[in-house]
């Protein structure tokens, strides 16, 4: 009867164990585990065909590069967001358009890019002022015309994407930040002066690139779809207009991670 007794208490400690800390411990860990089990299958009936609209941003860098050779000066913080259409064929295929603000550009570029040789842009030698360096910045829409190739993952919420094609780009604002270099005989340092020019007119309005990206949708039970991955945009066609300063063809590099939604 003892022995029967003892069994009892034994099994209700293990079902109700007297240190709280552990209860909850296996009360989070089975919700967990129900949570996991419960998004594997909504995400096999979350619809894989039909079409989507969404929208995302991201953040990266971006760079100017002369002849796709090298790389000018520095890369520049750069940011993204934009709106997407999309329709899937088939549960690994489909076809994407996107409308996307950029940013493209550079920092630390030799101001010889965007003026010529005797341009007083360049400084005012009487008065030992020089411009040192320039960042660019360029603010451009595009529009993104890519085939999207999913990996279908039986039983996952997630689904890997391979995104390429072309994208058409129209340049619609650009600002050059100059800083000149003040040198002084005798000063202990030399002193820099920021202003700001728009050179717009000094850049092409329309340009190419291609546009490549690898991400993943996260899929819940019902829309929307999640998706996370990371782009990058190589310029086919030179940014410059004018073809008497130095390095005039250059053309544009980013790298941007984004974020999205789509229902």
């Amino acid at each position: 009867m003892r022995d029967r007794e003892h069994m009892g208490i034994k099994k209700a400690c293990l079902i109700f164990p007297e240190n709280n800390t552990q209860l909850w411990k296996r009360l989070a860990y089975g919700l967990i585990l129900s949570l996991v089990f419960s998004l594997n299958i909504h995400a096999t009936s979350n619809d894989s065909t039909g079409f989507r609209f969404g929208a995302k941003i991201g953040a990266g860098t971006a760079y100017l590069t002369h002849h796709h050779l090298y790389m000018l000066g520095d890369s520049r913080v750069a940011f993204t967001m934009g709106f997407t259409g999309e329709y899937w064929y088939k549960p690994w295929f489909a076809m994407r358009l996107s409308v996307e603000y950029t940013h493209k550009g550079g920092s630390m570029l030799n101001p010889r890019l965007f003026y010529a040789k005797d341009d007083p842009m360049l400084g005012i030698p009487e008065l030992d002022q020089t411009l040192y360096a320039t960042n660019l910045t360029i603010h451009t829409v595009e529009f993104p015309v890519t085939a999207c190739f999913a990996i279908p993952l039986k039983g996952s919420v997630f689904r890997p994407l391979v995104v390429i094609g072309p994208s058409f780009g129209y340049n619609f604002h650009a600002r050059a930040d100059n800083y000149y270099l003040w040198e002084f005989d005798g000063a202990p340092n030399d002193l820099l002066d920021e202003t700001s020019d728009f050179v717009i007119d000094k850049i092409q309005p329309w340009n190419i690139s291609v546009y490549t990206g690898l991400g993943t949708e996260i899929r819940t039970k019902k829309r929307p779809v999640f998706e996370v991955g990371v782009t990058f945009r190589l310029g086919m066609t030179y940014e410059d207009r004018f073809y008497y300063t130095l390095y005039h063809k250059y053309s544009t590099v980013s790298t941007l991670a984004y974020i999205g939604v789509k229902f």
